[in-house]
Order: structure tokens, then sequence, then C-alpha cells
């Protein structure tokens, strides 16, 4: 399997399972606490999963400048998100923010993981080459 294919898919069942627990807890104790636009948050981190590992994770030589870009501009888009909801939609505030963070941890493991796991892989293939 591709590793984009592998990556992204992980990544979008991830935060399905996140996002299919926090409605079925808010749902269940605290039905006031839903907010019609939960499945912005999920969407918005597969979307930026998915372009981040398109364009520069799976990389075969990703500059450390690069990654750090991706990183900042990861939190530049995420308050940017949150000072909208927060600014224009003010319903809910404080449960997008405690939903928001699990999702911005969940992705946050996630890409951690993930590479971790790449590089692994690229460093034992390169320690076979020598």
């Amino acid at each position: 399997m591709k590793p984009l294919l592998k990556y992204s898919g992980i990544l979008t069942a991830l935060m399905a399972v996140v996002f299919g627990a926090e409605y079925a807890v808010l749902h269940c104790c605290l039905p006031e606490q839903l907010f019609p636009l939960m499945v912005v948050i999920p969407f918005f981190f597969v979307v930026f999963g998915w372009l981040a590992l398109r364009f520069a994770y799976l990389k075969p030589s990703v500059s450390i400048g690069l990654l750090m870009g991706i990183k900042s501009s990861k939190i530049i888009l995420s308050i940017i998100l949150i000072l909208l909801y927060v600014l224009l939609v003010k319903d809910h505030s404080v449960s997008f923010l405690v939903s928001f963070s699990l999702y911005f941890l969940t992705y946050l493991i996630f890409e951690t993981w993930m590479l971790y796991s790449v590089n692994k892989k690229k460093s034992i293939k390169k320690n076979e080459q020598l």
C-alpha cells in the first residue's frame, strides 16, 4: 500500500473515531453542548493532514525549514479558525474550544507517530545501503 493512502486512511479513520466518541458522549451526557459545526473540526485536520502528507511529510528528503513551516502554518490556521468561530458564531464557543483542543492533541499524536515511523523506515533503508 502506498504511504500516502496508508497514512491518510489512518488519519481519516482516527478523526472519525474521535468524532464518533465525542458525539456519543455529548449526545448522551451533555446534549446542550452539541453545536452544528462540529464536523468542521475533524474535516480541517483531515484536509490539512492530507495536504501535509502529500506535499511534504512523505517526500524522500524533507528540509527542516519545510517541516517547521507546515507546523507553523497549522498553528496559525488553527488560531484563525478558532478566532473566526468565536467572533462570528459565538454560540457554544467553549464547547468548540474544548473540541478543537481534543482534535489538535489527537492530530499532534498522529503526526508525531507518523513522522517517527516514516523517518525510521528511511534510516533503515539508508543504513542498508551503507
